[in-house]
């Protein structure tokens, strides 16, 4: 964007006549008077977007991709001319991986910076905690990375979701399991809230597909050594593993197992979805099964060229954390048009009411602002891609169960 540049002409204005130097002035207050709100987009002052997230710690790897996902609306947004006539910016702070630090920085945000548009940490913590800030303070947040239950139980009314609630990430795998024949499973996560509410959706589809649940354990942020509970598996023989949690955790797990020449018919978790898994696991890859909730393939709207665009800036295909950054700045943006105004009172009136498709997928929410319009889907790494294997109607590829033992590969 092209923006307007004032400049005296005459040198310093001494010599000016008192009537010469009389015009001047009034010239430049109508300059400073058009740079202040009479003038052309990029004259205006930038609608600030805040953000708290994870540039270091242990969700950063995840994070990055959402940020690229924020990073490439930016550039789109301003090419559309911003919003309501202004030039759009982010207001980026790092919240270390770390939910009360994402809460003590949306408060800065708010109070300090003054930003005039919010969008939640990476993570469910994180969400969490900012969320009570930002409801406190009466102001929208959209919610891109908080896929817990509980986040939209508390009776909020400035957040809403665009992620998918986690219950649903993992509803595709006992349709899978019972086609297969397969009986039990265990579930092996990351403790945090997210987690715990997969667990109740796992105790509620298990007995319905007559799946025994023989193992549920948690571990700790930060873990990097599943030994036991490999070995415990490995005891009980499991026809499914489960997980949960992000990206290094599912790298780890399968680097684990093949080095203990252990694998379950099924091993299923949310961090096989990412770019990351592929690139560290290599052919180690192949055959796992993962949670996501978007897919390059996909035929949503908008999503073919998305897709390009994102390879051209990145030179790789997304995952389902880039398109929650993205989508979750698209939402906002289509809000804030059809507000027509920063009010935020009136912007929680526009999402909560608001439908609406992005690449992601569908939009809707109830009275809490939980997301009700989009589920998830299972992939499987088949030839060093992803591919779609449930829901069954829009599949790329059938299931290959069981995944092949290590020693037959």
């Amino acid at each position: 964007m092209r923006t307007r540049r004032w400049q005296r002409i005459g040198g310093t204005g001494r010599g000016f006549t008192r009537g010469g130097q009389a015009a001047w002035l009034a010239g430049l207050a109508a300059a400073v008077a058009l740079a202040a709100g009479a003038g052309p987009v990029a004259a205006q002052k930038p609608i600030t977007i805040g953000a708290p997230i994870a540039l270091t710690g242990n969700l950063a790897d995840s994070a990055a991709h959402v940020r690229r996902g924020y990073d490439l609306w930016l550039e789109e947004v301003n090419g559309r001319g911003g919003l309501l006539g202004r030039p759009v910016q982010f207001q980026i702070y790092d919240d270390r991986s770390d939910a009360a630090t994402a809460a003590r920085l949306t408060e800065r945000l708010i109070t300090s910076d003054k930003v005039d548009l919010l969008i939640s940490p990476f993570g469910t913590a994180g969400t969490s905690t900012a969320s009570a800030v930002s409801e406190k303070h009466k102001m929208v947040m959209i919610n891109a990375g908080g896929a817990s239950e509980s986040i939209h139980q508390r009776g909020f009314k400035y957040i809403f979701q665009v992620v998918t609630p986690v219950p649903y990430y993992v509803e595709g795998v006992f349709p899978l399991a019972a086609k297969a024949g397969y009986k039990s499973l265990v579930f092996v996560s990351r403790d945090y809230a997210a987690a715990r509410d997969m667990e109740k959706a796992i105790r509620n589809w298990a007995p319905q597909h007559g799946i025994e649940i023989r193992m549920v354990e948690y571990f700790p942020a930060a873990t990097t050594d599943f030994a036991s509970y490999i070995a415990r598996a490995r005891d009980i023989k499991p026809d499914i593993w489960v997980s949960v949690g992000y990206p290094p955790e599912a790298i780890e797990m399968i680097r684990q197992m093949k080095a203990t020449n252990y694998l379950p018919k099924m091993f299923v978790h949310n961090g096989v979805s990412q770019e990351d898994f592929l690139k560290a696991t290599g052919k180690d890859a192949e055959y796992a099964f993962g949670m996501s909730l978007y897919e390059p393939s996909l035929p949503t709207k908008g999503n073919p060229e998305f897709v390009k665009r994102f390879k051209a800036k990145y030179n790789y295909e997304p995952g389902y954390y880039a398109l929650l950054g993205y989508a979750g700045c698209l939402i906002l943006e289509e809000a804030v048009r059809k507000t027509g105004s920063l009010d935020q009172d009136k912007l929680a009136a526009t999402l909560r009411a608001l439908q609406t498709e992005t690449p992601f997928g569908p939009y809707a929410v109830n009275e809490t602002g939980a997301q009700t319009a989009k589920k998830g889907l299972i992939v499987q790494v088949l030839k060093g891609h992803r591919e779609i294997v449930w829901p069954f109607n829009q599949k790329t590829a059938d299931a290959v169960l069981p995944m092949p033992p290590w020693t037959s590969r």
